[in-house]
């Protein structure tokens, strides 16, 4: 948000223009009391994870046993397979349904665009896999390159690019881990800068079809000018919203969460989500969709003004500090897992607005590292104690951290 801001104060970028719709125009005053509430949220979550969680983070030689590698590997594979079918499947039903005139935003299941989504979950255990040394031989190290090109073909595109950006993250951290320093720095930059010029380069295919915008240039002016980091004014424009048009929420969108997965065809009045659907400005009969994140810390304040981006950033921090302490405390390929998906589930969370969606997004794009990982929990979930030897003699050793707790070496 501090990169769009300073576009913003520059003159390189002009703000999102809503005033056909009634909304006052961003000014400076606006961005920059926006960027003043995020980054309060931000140092509250930042500060309260950091309390929370202050064990180390180390990657042992063995990530689990020969057995469970072996017991994975096909069955990864396999449901990569499944998973790579089923959204070449749902893509073309999309496809068909939209060529026929329909809606993708009112007419078309969600769930049915959400399918291919299972890709990012089979791309986070590969990796975690390919981590694990459970990749033998060059045979299956080939197997694993073309997964991950059909995950990149299959997710590279416009309406999916945070997803894409987030298992791309999530990959890199995962392979770059357990190296030095310097050589994790260097795989760690080049993959974050190639996430976000694919990232741009995702954006910029929305005006594909528009020939006075060469590809090239749009995705360069989407990266330098933070185009796609639009929260900022997504968050001013919620600020004119809430509370004087709408009440605040009071943790009704959280509680959204709980009612998405309910068809609409069995609940037609269940509540609308998004401010632009409550005010009637968007709805099955206008014919478009508009959306323009207002950040995770938006919706913090959607919830309960100043107070809600305080009280729901100290949740939020203490969450992701207790999931990430615990992912150090069991089989360190279970740990791996959790933490490649928490990395992946970020980039999505952090762009804000409709977290129902977003936790849908979730639930759609990790199943298959959650279907895994409950099938096997009595292994994956094992507490490490204080010196756990693993099928073929690999030891791990085990150390206290500051607080006298255990950590892995």
């Amino acid at each position: 948000m501090f990169l769009r801001l300073w576009a913003l104060l520059m003159g390189w970028a002009s703000p999102t223009d809503l005033g056909n719709f009634g909304f006052d125009p961003i000014n400076f005053k606006s961005a920059l009391d926006v960027q003043a509430v995020a980054t309060l949220g931000e140092t509250i979550l930042l500060s309260v994870y950091m309390l929370e969680q202050r064990r180390r983070i180390d990657v042992p030689h063995t990530f689990a046993s020969p057995e469970l590698l072996g017991w994975l590997k096909p069955r990864v594979i396999a449901l990569g397979v499944i998973c790579i079918l089923i959204s070449l499947l749902a893509r073309r039903s999309v496809g068909i349904q939209l060529a026929s005139g329909k809606s993708m935003g009112f007419e078309v299941s969600s769930y049915l665009i959400l399918l291919p989504l299972s890709l990012v979950g089979v791309a986070i255990f590969i990796a975690a896999l390919w981590k694990s040394g459970a990749f033998h031989t060059n045979g299956e190290r080939f197997v694993a390159v073309l997964f991950f090109v059909a995950i990149s073909y299959l997710t590279f595109q416009p309406s999916m690019r945070f997803q894409f950006l987030g298992w791309f993250v999530a990959v890199t951290i995962i392979l770059s881990s357990g190296q030095s320093v310097v050589r994790r720095a260097q795989v760690l930059g080049i993959g974050l800068i190639g996430a976000v010029a694919l990232f741009a380069v995702a954006g910029a295919l929305r005006n594909a079809e528009d020939p006075t915008v060469e590809l090239e240039q749009g995705a360069w002016e989407r990266l330098a000018f933070a185009q796609d980091a639009n929260m900022l004014d997504g968050f001013a424009l919620l600020r004119q919203v809430y509370p004087e048009m709408l009440g605040y929420s009071y943790g009704r969108e959280h509680l959204e969460i709980l009612e998405r997965p309910i068809p609409r065809s069995w609940w037609p009045d269940k509540p609308v989500g998004g401010y632009m659907n409550k005010l009637g400005i968007i709805t099955a009969d206008t014919g478009f969709t508009l959306g323009i994140s207002p950040s995770l810390f938006g919706s913090f304040y959607q919830e309960g003004g100043l107070v809600g981006v305080v009280l729901l950033s100290i949740i939020y921090g203490f969450g992701f500090g207790r999931l990430v302490s615990f992912s150090t405390r069991i089989v360190p390929l279970a740990g791996l897992l959790i933490r490649g998906s928490l990395a992946a589930a970020i980039v999505p969370l952090l762009r804000g607005g409709d977290l129902a969606g977003i936790y849908a997004w979730f639930g759609m794009s990790f199943w298959p590292c959650l279907l895994l990982l409950w099938l096997r929990r009595g292994e994956f979930f094992a507490r490490i104690p204080r010196r756990q030897q693993f099928a073929g003699g690999v030891p791990i050793r085990v150390e206290h951290d500051i607080r006298g707790e255990q950590s892995l070496v």
